[in-house]
């Protein structure tokens, strides 16, 4: 008992940063998976499944920070960090996104550094390797916003037959019992 306490004290400051992206990540993962509905409602097959791929990435980080967090004694902490925001504009969609994407990776860069000041390798690599993932993200976001900007009205029409072709494609399957 005496090792545990001793060892969550020594991480605390790890366990803290860890627990703080958990938080980050499950309110940014519910906010994609809204996204996500509001996409596949309208048909925008594309934006919809990007939404959902990422959202599911997010869900992993949770899974690897809580990992990390047990693996140091600590006790997770499950509570998003914030509340989901509901719009339904697409462009405000992906401002959004973008700006989630950009605070996390400021946030667990400066948990990094802080991560290797504490002498916790393992941690301060976890946020490297998961700040990569978040430019990745960032990216994604940023093409599509300025593909929305580019093209207008016309990308997310573009995105919509595809959907409604797809969906139409799979009607007639399940209408013929394949």
């Amino acid at each position: 008992m005496e090792n545990a306490v001793k060892t969550q004290s020594k991480y605390r400051v790890s366990i803290d940063l860890l627990n703080d992206a958990i938080g980050k990540e499950i309110a940014t993962s519910l906010q994609y998976m809204y996204f996500h509905t509001h996409f596949e409602d309208a048909r925008y097959r594309y934006l919809s499944r990007i939404m959902r791929e990422i959202s599911i990435a997010e869900m992993r980080h949770i899974e690897e920070f809580s990992d990390r967090v047990l693996f140091l004694e600590g006790d997770v902490d499950m509570n998003p960090a914030f509340r989901t925001r509901q719009m339904k504009d697409p462009k405000d969609m992906l401002r959004l996104a973008m700006q989630l994407e950009q605070s996390t990776i400021e946030s667990y860069n400066q948990a990094s550094r802080i991560a290797a000041e504490q002498l916790d390798s393992v941690t301060h690599k976890m946020f490297q390797d998961i700040v990569v993932e978040e430019e990745r993200h960032l990216d994604t976001f940023r093409t599509e916003l300025q593909n929305l900007m580019d093209y207008g009205e016309e990308y997310l029409a573009l995105q919509s037959v595809a959907g409604s072709k797809q969906a139409a494609k799979e009607l007639h399957h399940e209408d013929r019992g394949e």
